[in-house]
């Protein structure tokens, strides 16, 4: 079983191979970023509840998962199906790393009763693979500590048309600076995917955004509405996530 979860399990079920095969992004396609982070967006397991999705993570998963030598920083975000009701998923599970080879060292050196152990919970935890994502930060505004009650994930994908350089450009001199003018925000942090976008994925990266609470959303949501919504055309692919956070460890030089 170790052997078998090592060489299936990457956070969670992203295999080693993916990782190391795929080329790198040139630094020069966007300015110096934040740690490197593994993100994955996992649904819970068949007849699990909400409260005993997370009850799960915070009792079982995430203390396995603060045993990984390397792991700078752990957080989940549960979705709240009230707010998003056609979320594609459950859970986000975001890891930061100080980078791609520590992330990689801290599972292929990763003691195996610890990769053991994340093997055989993962189906009580979730099910089927999650969709996982390998990104850097690129800070907006930084968050503040505690960040806020309210927190967003927004999945992005640029069209087809569009170059990689020219999206990532845009989405951070253009649209971040007019969505972080809304009032109320706390925290906004663009998350820009390293390496290349895999075939079957549509995503580019995601942007978190924190708000002191659901009230200050609600009044930043129809401040900008008008300015930034007619921006998002240059999103060819768009799903929101709405969120509350449970952090299990602060990454260095996350919050301010």
């Amino acid at each position: 079983m170790a052997n078998i979860g090592r060489r299936t399990l990457i956070g969670a079920a992203l295999t080693a191979s993916m990782v190391s095969a795929r080329p790198a992004r040139a630094e020069t396609d966007s300015p110096p970023a934040g740690l490197f982070k593994c993100t994955e967006f996992v649904r819970r397991a068949p007849g699990a509840t909400p409260d005993a999705f997370l009850a799960h993570w915070l009792n079982k998963r995430a203390p396995l998962l603060l045993d990984l030598k390397g792991l700078r920083g752990l957080s989940f975000n549960r979705v709240i199906p009230d707010r998003s009701p056609d979320a594609a998923y459950d859970g986000v599970i975001e890891m930061w790393f100080a980078d791609e080879a520590a992330y990689r060292e801290a599972f292929g050196q990763a003691d195996d009763k610890v990769i053991a152990a994340l093997a055989e919970d993962w189906p009580r935890f979730a099910t089927g693979d999650p969709m996982g994502l390998f990104t850097r930060e690129h800070p907006v505004r930084a968050p503040a500590t505690p960040p806020g009650m309210a927190k967003r994930i927004g999945l992005v994908g640029r069209n087809p048309a569009m170059s990689e350089q020219r999206f990532f450009h845009e989405w951070q001199t253009v649209h971040a600076p007019e969505a972080a003018e809304q009032p109320g925000l706390t925290g906004y942090v663009l998350n820009l995917r390293t390496g290349l976008r895999l075939p079957d994925l549509p995503w580019d990266g995601y942007a978190a955004l924190w708000w002191t609470d659901w009230p200050a959303f609600e009044v930043a949501r129809r401040a900008i509405r008008a300015a930034v919504g007619a921006r998002l055309g240059f999103f060819h692919a768009h799903h929101i996530l709405y969120v509350e956070e449970h952090v299990a460890r602060r990454p260095d030089g996350r919050f301010a």
